[in-house]
């Protein structure tokens, strides 16, 4: 029932988006299906018996004359079929079918990717989503195909011998049943298989990414991962080599015991039926032997045909669970607009823990954030400062407490609108491969889009070296799909995602430690512009530089997932205890980088 569900549940995807391929799918089935039992043995009975009776030759050209126009215009339909309609229809197949899939992936908890299985069943089905629906619409033609002719050649056969008909389908029952088996063996073989080749890709990615290639050349990684690779590769080896034995033992009895000793033995009972008992006619007895080859190979087909839809279900249902995936983060039925400008952020109690971990990341938080206030976060790794976004950013859920924007609980709001009004820096930020524009925007660029464009790379002083580019705000970034694409530096690259916080009219401005890969002057120009221009936002900040906060209107020290110090730069150094701790250590390592220079100038 599970896989008559799963494969209708993808042949309704097909219909619903190609449904010109569908019905042409069917008629594709059942044109093969007459050309496989008309020309193989309604035809050869008909000419044999013309033959045989001494018919006229008009009416043996007839015969022939007939088969030869249906031919011509079946091998027209074909090939209009896999020329022209069904690329089309893969391709749009395809499209449908990815941008689902983008949009699900995209609304999924950020826990998701957290999780290794279900992040595996997610690259499988991304993977094996289109593959399968267009596997199943050609194994649905194919049924339609091997079924109508098989009941044709059927027919045909009773009127020879039923005891034929039975034989036949005693071996299909065993060749399926030997094929069901294969079809389960093949399918726990790929699954052990499955997450050791996620680590064969991951190697290979390394080697022809740009991100990995200074590292390769100046250490022993190449190394290690090429012994991570032959490791996996091994394991690979050992899976096949566990199944191959029952995979041979199965093949063999299809190919032996099935379908040589079903060849000679239907051949033998004709050959005595014509020669010993003569209860047939030569007509007969060419049209049973084509028909009873015919038969078996199709019948046998059939069964495998239908036995792949099962190993299609599988596949299935993992792409099934990952659509079917209940979203937690997401709008109430109540939920409204945020249309109101976000001003204040209010935490209440909240604590968080990630799922499965064996301790809170937060805990207990109470916290206000007025309007147009500039809070920094600071704290030592691990102290929950970047979880902290997530939640204000709605990523993901509080455990316990609640928080609220401008008074009301957060999830009163729509995700959409709430996010719409951030304007964010992401620590571990990405350079797409489009244009500048496109970069900074996160969105397709318009001219009209240019003056605040030009007004954040200002903020991120990056206003010169885009004007020097080739082509401006439109210069394409990466050599992914441009050879003479411009390939930025670490600290060019931070400035792009500094300047998409500030892109749009947002009021609140998360930047998560926005000058990490900055040199120390271009990171005092950018602290410096932030405090002049960022006159009318709300602003957090997450830096570990803690020279980068001190004109932040209030700081919060966290540690372990509790706000443990909170106040201004100065009352904080006044206060003594870790913040100014942390201060101090910084500030005399830089006293001892300056000294080292001085005295090597």
């Amino acid at each position: 029932m599970k896989i008559l569900k799963n494969n209708w549940f993808m042949l309704k995807w097909i219909y619903q988006y190609t449904p010109g391929f569908f019905f042409a799918t069917i008629a594709e089935g059942l044109v093969w299906g007459c050309i496989h039992s008309f020309t193989s043995v309604l035809f050869i009975k008909m000419l044999f018996d013309r033959i045989e009776s001494a018919a006229p030759f008009e009416q043996i050209v007839s015969v022939i004359g007939g088969m030869a126009v249906f031919l011509v215009l079946a091998y027209i339909f074909h090939e209009w079929y896999w020329k022209f309609l069904e690329p089309k229809a893969e391709q749009e197949l395809h499209s449908q079918m990815q941008q689902t899939l983008f949009k699900k992936a995209i609304a999924m908890d950020l826990a998701c990717y957290d999780n290794p299985e279900f992040y595996n069943d997610f690259v499988w089905a991304v993977r094996e989503a289109d593959r399968r629906a267009i596997a199943v619409a050609k194994e649905f033609g194919k049924v339609i195909n091997r079924g109508f002719s098989s009941l044709v050649i059927i027919s045909v056969l009773f009127t020879v011998d039923p005891i034929i008909v039975g034989v036949i389908c005693v071996a299909v029952g065993i060749s399926v049943a030997i094929r069901l088996w294969q079809t389960k063996l093949q399918f726990h073989k790929e699954e052990e298989i499955r997450p050791i080749q996620r680590k064969t890709n991951y190697v290979n990615r390394t080697f022809y990414l740009a991100d990995y290639a200074k590292e390769l050349r100046m250490s022993n990684a190449g190394e290690l991962l090429h012994r991570h690779y032959d490791h996996a590769v091994e394991n690979i080896v050992n899976i096949h080599q566990k199944f191959a034995p029952k995979l041979f033992i199965a093949g063999l009895l299809r190919s032996v015991a099935v379908s040589t000793l079903f060849d000679v033995g239907i051949l033998l009972l004709l050959v005595y039926k014509i020669s010993v008992q003569k209860t047939i006619t030569l007509g007969d007895f060419a049209a049973s032997l084509s028909a009873t080859w015919k038969l078996f190979r199709q019948i046998q087909d059939l069964m495998a045909r239908l036995a792949k839809f099962k190993e299609h279900s599988l596949y299935t249902e993992k792409f099934r669970a990952f659509l079917e995936y209940q979203i937690t983060v997401q709008d109430s039925s109540s939920a409204k607009a945020l249309e109101a400008p976000l001003n204040e952020i209010s935490f209440q109690n909240v604590s968080f823990a990630y799922p499965e971990a064996s301790h809170p990341t937060l805990k207990n938080l109470t916290f206000v954030i007025p309007k147009y206030r500039k809070i920094a976060i600071v704290g030592p790794n691990g102290a929950g400062k970047t979880t902290l976004i997530k939640l204000i950013t709605r990523m993901y859920n509080p455990t316990e407490g609640e928080i609220r924007i401008n008074g009301v609980p957060v999830s009163e709001y729509t995700i959409h609108s709430v996010r719409e009004k951030i304007g964010i820096t992401f620590q571990d930020y990405k350079i797409y491969a489009t244009s500048v524009a496109e970069n900074i925007l996160m969105d397709l660029f318009s001219k009209e889009d240019e003056p605040a464009l030009q007004h954040s790379l200002a903020i991120s002083g990056f206003s010169e070296k885009v004007a020097s580019l080739p082509d401006g705000l439109k210069t394409e970034l990466t050599r992914e799909f441009h050879p003479k694409g411009t390939v930025l530096s670490g600290g060019e690259q931070q400035r792009i995602a500094v300047s998409r916080a500030f892109a749009r009219d947002y009021d609140l401005i998360i930047l998560d430690e926005p000058s990490a890969a900055l040199d120390p002057v271009i990171e005092y120009e950018l602290n410096r512009k932030l405090d002049e221009t960022i006159t009318n936002k709300t602003v957090i900040l997450i830096s570990h530089r803690l020279s980068t906060v001190c004109m932040a209107d209030e700081i919060f020290m966290m540690e372990n997932g509790q706000i443990v110090e909170r106040g201004t730069h100065g009352e904080l150094m006044r206060l003594n205890g870790k913040y100014a701790e942390m201060f101090r250590i910084q500030a005399e390592k830089y006293h001892q980088e300056e000294n080292y220079e001085t005295k090597n100038i």
